[in-house]
């Protein structure tokens, strides 16, 4: 076996998309550092020709604006060699970019470029990007990570998971694929799969409009604390379980709740399969500090009548969303403070002249929203507190992972784990179990994650 390296660069111009075929070996793709295509490779070759040139098997084709290369199979390496072998392309930042492969697994890091992406079989991570992003894949893996933009997902059979994604819209179509989305940050949801299941986890967003749909699989909906929604939803044969301290009515075939104002209107069907609704155990600090922050600018550039209409609704918007965070707090001190803070915002609305005290109002403004800052740090220190508190008097654990184990090695789990037990008293012992697990979620002392980990370990996910 035999290690070749090689290397390329393409000076196109004007350049307005990359386009690539890979047929060779597993494909990096990363951002330019001086704004050219350039295209690097290491193949091992098994018994590589004499004279052997790598670029017989590269084909470059410009028009128009638009860079095409064709990478094609190299007839001497084996399946080892293939594995091992590598080609990493840098394109610059800002042109559209399509790829499309069979088999090789492919991963773009680090870029701020549109994406469209075509796989049959081949796993595809994508981290760290800026851009709408569109994927067709049948069989392969799809993978994204801190994201930032529109996406698209067309799926076949292969599974896709993604965390801490953000943008206006999300599509997603699958046949027999489940679809996880944790730390999503969507206005416009769509998701539709016939076999697989769904496992959707919201940050909070404004206004949404989320579409859920699925024939035979699981829906699981998770929900920031004190979430704006309205979510109606239908299943033929399956069942609705709701973790929500919120109440759940059916009508005419149809299970509605209602949280807040409603804002967010979410709407859930099945045919067959279960449908899950809990919440993430979280309260958003940075939900509340963007408001602040959006506030703000809303008031530095408020000049015409309609503008400081603008900033008289975001305010209100605002004084709501911290009333319902109040309520999840237990410290009458962190309380006190925090309704002292929306009392204060509250005055600042009704006495509103930006045409005399702008100043004054940001100065204000600026006060506020450091004691509200404050306020809920200490809330959130609350919630963890409690956690702790509930580790070491019952488990005296620290960490979570040991807390984890220790509930694994207790005496109420144990004897379910080790099948010790007839089925009766283990399904008995699980539903005790997990009722501990979700009154702790319920209550913010456990994440939904380590809810989650809790309740799979017992199997009453």
């Amino acid at each position: 076996m035999s290690k070749k390296l090689f290397q390329r660069t393409f000076s196109e111009e004007p350049l307005t998309k990359v386009v690539v075929e890979n047929h060779m070996a597993p494909l990096i793709v990363a951002a330019s550092d001086d704004n050219k295509v350039s295209l690097e490779g290491m193949l091992y070759l098994d018994e590589p020709e004499e004279n052997f040139d790598y670029f017989d098997f590269v084909t470059a084709e410009y028009s128009d604006g638009v860079l095409k290369l064709i990478l094609d199979e190299v007839d001497n390496m084996g399946n080892r060699e293939t594995r091992s072998s590598q080609i990493k392309l840098s394109i610059p930042e800002g042109v559209c970019f399509e790829l499309e492969t069979d088999n090789y697994p492919m991963n773009m890091i680090g870029l701020n470029n549109n994406l469209k992406i075509n796989s049959e079989n081949a796993p595809v991570s994508i981290s760290n990007c800026k851009g709408d992003i569109h994927i067709e894949s049948e069989n392969g893996p799809v993978r994204l990570h801190q994201c930032q933009g529109n996406l698209f997902a067309q799926m076949e059979n292969g599974p896709l998971s993604a965390e801490s994604i953000t943008g206006e819209s999300i599509h997603l179509h699958s046949e027999n694929g489940p679809i996880k989305l944790r730390l999503a940050n969507y206005t416009k949801v769509d998701v539709e799969t016939e076999n697989g299941q769904i496992y959707y986890e919201t940050q909070p967003v404004e206004n949404g409009d989320f579409t859920f749909k699925t024939e035979n699989g699981i829906v699981h909906l998770v929900l920031p604390v004190n979430f704006d929604f309205e979510l109606k939803a239908n299943t033929e044969s399956g069942r609705v379980k709701s973790h929500l301290d919120i109440p759940l009515t059916l009508d005419d075939e149809t299970y509605t709740m209602i949280n807040g104002n409603g804002g967010t209107k979410i709407q859930i069907t099945t045919e067959n399969g279960a449908i899950k609704l809990s919440n993430d155990g979280h309260l958003n600090i940075d939900f509340a500090k963007e408001k602040i922050e959006q506030l703000k600018e809303a008031i530095k550039n408020a000049n015409t009548t309609e503008e400081k209409e603008k900033v008289l609704e975001l305010m209100n918007k605002v004084v709501d969303y911290l009333n319902r965070v109040v309520g999840s707090f237990t410290e009458e001190k962190v309380k006190e403070k925090m309704n002292n803070a929306i009392i204060k915002l509250k005055l600042m609305g009704d006495k509103l002249d930006l045409d005399e005290a702008r100043e004054k109002v940001m100065v204000n403004l600026e006060d506020i929203g450091t004691q509200i800052s404050d306020g809920l740090k200490e809330g959130i220190k609350g919630f963890k507190t409690g956690f702790d508190e509930v580790k070491q008097r019952h488990f005296h654990a620290d960490h979570v992972h040991e807390y984890i184990r220790k509930v694994m090695d207790s005496s109420l789990i144990k004897p379910y784990l080790g099948g010790e037990l007839k089925n009766k008293e283990k399904e008995e012992v699980a539903d005790r179990s997990r009722l501990k697990i979700l009154d702790m979620l319920e209550a913010g002392k456990i994440t939904s994650e380590e809810a989650e980990r809790l309740l799979k370990a017992i199997g009453k996910e």
